[in-house]
């Protein structure tokens, strides 16, 4: 019986023994806990964030990094703690991860968001970190009070976007990601036929209970909101744009989806229609749009398709959109015509595929560089249609260059052509490497087309399109330039709003001085220029400011838009010098492409660029408030500066 009794002394105390070195390998272990952490709100709006703060004490015998993490729970602690069935039912807010040596504490700070589509009731709020920082069991602290989750509330998104010239286009409330714009068109008729559709994926941001985009009054058959129907409406934007009944004025399809979409939302809209997509008339008379490609000679007028181009706002006449230079977005474009027809979109090309039994053809085109709505195109007609590369010295790449020219050049008309087209490598390559970096985009192209009374050239993205005569169609070598040179300035690097129209055509000009004069012959220098215009413009011709434009109908008005912008830019050349200008061409058209620019930001980047100090800086200041902003002839000139 001693002996008994022994052993059973002996047993307990190995026991206790083993149990204090297990005890005490375990104190030597990170070993973390909870400490003063901050209540919650009593009230909490899906989608709205809050603070939590706390400490964590780590009471182990070894340092480490330790992960907290908060949530809102239905129910509170249990006696199996924080187990993955209430994980399942939580709400997550957000965790932070901070480093606690031993016998130390440390704070900690969690913005905690509510989802968006967190289910409305009331909750626990519950954090917790794992006992030995990113690893053991969870130690958590469950807040008595509890917190209440409203619903949010929803709103109809803005139907303007507060532009200076055209309050009436863009749209609040979502920001466009990608549009697929599939379009049967014919061209006897000039009309989409059913299963015309543009569908646009996008984020919604804030709650919209309604959404607008601009579009003409097509005949709209249905909308589909994430594969819904949706209730929509088409109305007039406000205000009105012009007094003049022949000006088109900008209308709006309303969508109504049938449930709300919460903000950080990814949407997909589907938008099906038909009829004659819209000419439209600008402010100014101007055509834009889906303009009928059409020329008259001896009395007889021919239409073959159409001339594509959207500036300003031409793009809401053949497809709905948020129309508007900031909501840049991808785009897939495939475009249904009668067999023999060319279609054109923007990007590369991506299939051509024949329906025989339909005698049709579809074109899809891609474009995975976001573009501004008013750079896009669905041109149609009857093209001398051809496919090449032209190798960008330097970046070493092939880009894919697609021209198109209409079948009715004479010889002579598309020898011209032509001799134009192939001076558009060297053309591409000399703003490449002499003043912008990389061109931006992956491939290139002209459209020459023959759609009388239109009058101008447009740089859409990838495919500058010339709108020729009923002479014929034509691609001048410097307008070819200027519309090149539009690829970086005006469309990588985008107008923040219709005022900063200038930046485009103040760059697209100086470039085209300053190629002619280096490179194609041209005995006028850009210093030259800004000299002999300085000293011949009409004082009248000063009274716009190019920055401060305020009428639509001057929104391509010659003197201040082109020629006063361009003057401004060989102005800052001569004050800052050749080797900080080029530095801050180059840095220009990289910092800000695929995006856009304002009127402050282009200032205050050229300020920053200029290496000036002191009394110089501040007159170059005043030099860009002058020449920019100011309805008067400019008395700052480049000798002003030391």
């Amino acid at each position: 019986m001693i002996r008994d009794h022994a052993r059973i002394v002996l047993a307990a105390a190995v026991a206790l023994a083993l149990s204090a070195t297990m005890a005490h390998a375990a104190w030597k272990d990170p070993r973390m806990i909870l400490k003063d952490v901050s209540e919650p709100p009593e009230e909490v709006t899906q989608g709205e964030s809050f603070e939590i703060t706390g400490v964590v004490k780590n009471v182990g015998g070894r340092g480490a990094a330790a992960t907290v993490s908060a949530a809102l729970s239905r129910e509170g602690p249990k006696r199996d703690g924080w187990g993955s069935r209430l994980r399942r039912s939580a709400i997550p807010l957000g965790n932070a991860t901070i480093k606690v040596p031993s016998g130390e504490a440390r704070r900690f700070e969690i913005d905690a968001a509510v989802r968006s589509d967190a289910r409305p009731g009331s909750y626990f709020q519950v954090v917790c970190v794992p006992r030995r920082g990113t690893k053991g069991p969870d130690v958590c602290r469950f807040d008595r009070d509890r917190v209440t989750v409203e619903a949010a509330e929803f709103a109809p998104g803005a139907r303007s976007l507060g532009d200076p010239l055209f309050p009436q286009i863009g749209n609040g409330g979502y920001d466009v990601k990608h549009y697929a714009i599939d379009l049967d068109y014919d061209p006897v008729t000039n009309s989409f036929d059913d299963g015309t559709s543009t569908t646009i994926v996008a984020r919604a941001t804030q709650n919209l209970s309604q959404l607008s985009l601009d579009f003409q009054d097509l005949d709209v058959s249905s909308v589909l909101v994430d594969g819904d129907e949706a209730e929509f409406e088409q109305i007039e934007a406000t205000p009105d744009l012009s007094p003049d009944p022949e000006v088109i004025q900008p209308m709006k399809l309303v969508v109504t989806p049938p449930d709300g979409l919460r903000a950080g939302k990814r949407f997909e809209v589907i938008v099906s229609y038909a009829g004659t997509p819209v000419h439209v008339i600008d402010p100014d008379l101007s055509s834009e749009g889906w303009i009928p490609a059409c020329y008259t000679v001896d009395l007889i007028q021919t239409c073959d398709g159409a001339f594509v181009v959207n500036e300003p706002i031409g793009a809401q006449g053949w497809f709905p959109s948020n129309n508007f230079p900031t909501d840049k977005a991808t785009f897939d474009t495939a475009i249904t015509v009668p067999t023999g027809k060319t279609a054109l979109g923007i990007g590369e090309l991506s299939s051509r595929v024949d329906d025989l039994a339909a005698g049709t053809t579809t074109w899809s085109w891609s474009s995975d560089e976001r573009a501004a709505t008013y750079l896009t195109t669905a041109t149609v007609g009857d093209f001398i249609y051809s496919e090449d590369e032209l190798p960008e010295i330097t970046t070493g790449r092939d880009l894919a260059v697609y021209n198109a020219v209409d079948v009715s050049a004479t010889p002579v008309q598309l020898d011209n052509i032509n001799a134009s087209i192939r001076r558009m490598r060297g053309q591409l390559n000399f703003l490449s490497e002499r003043v912008l970096g990389p061109y931006p985009f992956s491939s290139t192209g002209v459209v020459a087309d023959r759609a009388a009374g239109v009058g101008y050239a447009l740089e859409v993205q990838t495919k500058p399109h010339f709108s020729g005569s009923n002479s014929g169609p034509s691609v001048g070598v410097n307008t070819l330039l200027h519309e090149i040179a539009h690829q970086w300035m005006g469309n990588s690097v985008a107008p923040a709003s219709w005022r900063e129209i200038y930046f485009n055509e103040g760059w697209a000009t100086w470039l085209t001085w300053y190629w002619a004069f280096e490179d194609n012959g041209s005995t006028t220098s850009p210093a030259e220029q800004l000299a002999n215009l300085y000293a011949s413009t009409p004082d009248e011709e000063w009274a716009q400011a190019p920055a401060l434009l305020d009428d639509p109908a001057e929104l391509f008005s010659n003197f201040p838009v082109y020629i006063r912008s361009a003057m401004t830019i060989e102005a800052y050349r001569q004050i800052v010098g050749d080797e900080a200008f080029f530095e801050f061409t180059r840095d220009l058209a990289d910092e800000f492409a695929y995006g856009n620019i304002s009127t402050d930001q282009y200032i205050d980047f050229a300020l920053d660029h200029s290496g000036l100090e002191g009394n110089d800086l501040e007159l170059l200041e005043q030099f860009f408030e002058q020449w920019l902003l100011v309805g008067a002839k400019p008395d700052i000139l480049p000798e002003d500066f030391d």
